[in-house]
């Protein structure tokens, strides 16, 4: 699918008239185009102050050096007084605006000094580690100036970079950077916006560098942090990326040396021509399983396994069957499950348990795969039961409609705290690849409005035992009716919402960003048959119709309307 951004990628700086434009010098020259981040294939060197500019001139100026390409703020300083220049931290936030008015503040003239103010439209607010912010700061920003020797500098600007919706949309993307959960095993993705190009292992190390501030998960590091860490991250003619982290990680046991590396590994994976990640501990080069150098691609026990097999479906044809599908056909699931077609509604199937839905809807069997060990909880109007890595079902109902979460582990069935749940009308639940997080869809008005993908924490004690579902926050996307959520992977999510086309299929990452399809840009349209549910494995898609038809999309295909009938439910494969 082509990448439909949050932002729009056509707007250009401008300036209301009356006031002086923005400085249209400098140099742009052509260089390799980035083809595997799609980003703009040109460098600008923005113009320095010209002699005897006005405050809205020097502004201007000062506001066209953060548009630098790649990334510098050497010009945007000599826009600054000396001692406005020590004090300026362009990496304290990043902040996405448009429609921009820049005006000097009348009568504000005091002690040789002069305020101009920035007028503009708050599009996306990041924090030092690259994050998005909840919401855009807002529409006015003051800037005092003083002369030196005759000219306007600016001696009080506002915290952190200032640039524009295009420059964004042109040069940031969206990346992952890898996290610990609580205990230590299982890595999980968090996702930051960095400029792309020849500085991208810099920041993407810095950002982890920076440390946890994902509120949506209980994260932890074994990175240390920024004051041990060298200014750059070179990567050789070999594609190593060179990583110096300072003596103190030379005094890690050789388990959480490996933590450390694979946050690094995972996380420098992402650029272009890194093969391998060597290291360094001040003169120490880590080596937590006798390699110097990390290949891409290794340390891959912390990593959540993939998706393995298809849905599962319930068929309530003439011969009512519980079936596997594969890609485009089906085949029925173990005997040794001991599922019983006549008695299953609804299917979920764990690592090595499995979980059916009676077909009254109000008991949900929790049995082995083996056939074994069945255990029986009362459930009312289930939302969904979802298996986390370690062989744990979630189960989220709505006795007296109310929403619930409980815990179905192989000993014991639990509560889990989750009051956000309950003051809101939830319509689907689905669980992170890496046990991390939940995403829910919340219903709106009868017209379709008001409905929310939201995410959040799954909690987890000292001893790795779950918890609580923690408060969730609701992502930015306005998408009508959002329904039957879904991870496509720890970093991105899936789900169905209305469009002009009917109901499509919609991507986005998980923080809110970045969202593509909806029958837009080039995605493959799903007819319009009223998709009621969605479920995602890689890079293939099934999705059930009003009429219990079953749609597929395969990798680079179109949907497709399969020969399977009369579909009930549809759940994830494992």
């Amino acid at each position: 699918m082509r990448r439909l951004r949050l932002v729009a990628a056509a707007v250009g700086l401008v300036v209301a008239a009356g006031c002086s434009g923005i400085p249209t010098g400098g140099t742009v020259q052509q260089v390799r185009e980035d083809d595997d981040l799609g980003q703009s294939t040109v460098r600008y060197a923005p113009a320095p102050p010209s002699p005897d500019a006005t405050p809205q001139q020097v502004v201007s100026g000062y506001l066209d050096a953060m548009l630098a390409f790649p990334p510098s703020t050497g010009v945007a300083e000599q826009y600054l007084t000396q001692g406005a220049a020590e004090r300026w931290n362009p990496a304290a936030a990043t902040h996405v605006y448009r429609d921009p008015v820049v005006s000097a503040v009348r009568g504000e003239r005091r002690d040789d000094g002069m305020e101009v103010e920035l007028t503009a439209r708050g599009v996306l607010d990041l924090d030092a580690r690259g994050r998005v912010q909840p919401a855009a700061s807002g529409e006015r920003r003051s800037f005092g100036l003083q002369q030196v020797d005759g000219q306007w500098r600016i001696s009080a600007p506002p915290e952190g970079l200032l640039v524009t919706e295009k420059f964004y949309a042109d040069y940031y993307r969206a990346f992952p950077v890898f996290f610990f959960d609580r205990s230590g095993e299982r890595l999980v993705p968090s996702v930051v916006h960095l400029p792309a190009g020849e500085q991208l292992a810099t920041s993407l190390v810095t950002s982890l560098a920076r440390g946890p501030s994902d509120s949506t998960a209980q994260l932890r590091t074994y990175v240390p942090g920024l004051g041990d860490l060298r200014p750059s991250v070179p990567v050789d003619a070999d594609g190593v990326a060179e990583v110096d982290l300072g003596p103190e990680a030379a005094q890690l046991s050789v388990a959480d040396q490996g933590r450390l590396v694979a946050q690094l590994v995972w996380t420098l994976s992402q650029v272009r021509d890194v093969t391998g990640v060597r290291v360094t501990a001040g003169a120490t080069v880590l080596t937590p399983r006798g390699q110097r150098v990390q290949p891409v691609g290794s340390w891959r026990r912390y990593v959540p396994r993939a998706v393995e097999s298809g849905p599962f479906a319930v068929l309530d044809g003439e011969d009512p069957a519980v079936v596997e599908i594969v890609g485009s056909t089906t085949r029925p699931v173990p005997e040794a499950w001991g599922v019983d077609p006549d008695e299953t509604a609804a299917i979920d199937v764990g690592p090595s348990r499995v979980a059916t839905l009676s077909r009254s809807g109000d008991a949900l069997v929790v049995r082995r795969t083996s056939g074994e060990d069945r255990v029986e909880i009362a459930v009312a109007d289930l939302v969904s039961a979802r298996w986390l890595p370690d062989d744990v079902l979630v189960v989220v109902d709505r006795p007296g409609g109310v929403a619930r979460a409980r815990v179905v582990e192989p000993d014991a069935t639990r509560s889990l705290l989750s009051a956000s749940l309950a003051s809101l009308d939830v319509t689907s639940f689905a669980l992170s690849p890496d046990g991390s997080r939940y995403a829910i869809t919340t219903a709106g008005a009868d017209d379709g409005t008001g409905g929310r993908v939201r995410i959040g924490a799954v909690q987890r004690s000292a001893d790795d035992r779950v918890v609580g579902l923690g408060a969730s926050v609701a992502l930015r996307w306005d998408v009508g009716r959002p329904a039957s959520v879904a991870w496509v992977d720890g970093a991105r999510l899936a789900f169905l919402g209305d469009t002009d086309l009917g109901r499509q299929v919609f991507e986005g990452m998980a923080d809110g960003t970045e969202l593509e399809g909806g029958g837009a840009g080039g995605a493959p349209v799903l007819p319009d048959v009223g998709a009621r549910t969605l479920v995602v494995a890689g890079e293939q898609r099934w999705a059930v119709d009003r009429r219990d038809r079953l749609w597929y999309l395969g990798p680079g295909a179109t949907w497709t309307r399969l020969g399977v009938g009369a579909v009930s439910t549809l759940s994830p494969g494992v």
